[in-house]
């Protein structure tokens, strides 16, 4: 490029007022800032955002079944230990100890048991506590 024809060239043309920054703009940029930061903080808690755990879920459901009949009562801590071992066979990162699973096997039995049998004859609350162990051991 020719340095003289650069230098007859004219001035580019702006409004007036074009390069002063005042308080306004700069105002307008930080509101912008904001929003666009709250709106990236909504996004990412909602990408981010926890499932409850299994055990919370066994506590609760445990919690609930001791108001009922104690037939009704086994059945519930059936269906919650039915849903801990569908989590351990379920693919994890992490391994699970072999003691976990086994307890989980001999509870089953257990309670397979004991919902057949026509007088049952089983402490509900150890079962509570066992399930809960096993669930706090395999940490889901």
């Amino acid at each position: 490029m020719d340095p003289d024809l650069v230098a007859d060239l004219r001035p580019i043309r702006l409004p007036e007022g074009f390069e002063a920054f005042d308080l306004q703009g700069a105002l307008a940029v930080f509101s912008v800032a904001i929003l666009i930061g709250l709106l990236l903080a909504y996004g990412v808690s909602l990408a981010s955002e926890r499932k409850p755990s299994l055990r919370r879920a066994i506590a609760h459901d445990l919690a609930e079944a001791r108001t009922l009949a104690p037939a009704e009562r086994l059945l519930a801590q059936s269906r919650a230990l039915a849903a801990l071992e569908e989590k351990l066979k379920a693919g994890r990162r992490k391994p699970v100890a072999a003691a976990t699973r086994s307890g989980v096997l001999a509870l089953k039995s257990e309670l397979s048991h004991s919902l057949y049998a026509p007088a049952p004859d089983i402490d509900l609350e150890r079962v509570d506590r066992e399930i809960l162990g096993l669930a706090t051991a395999a940490r889901v």
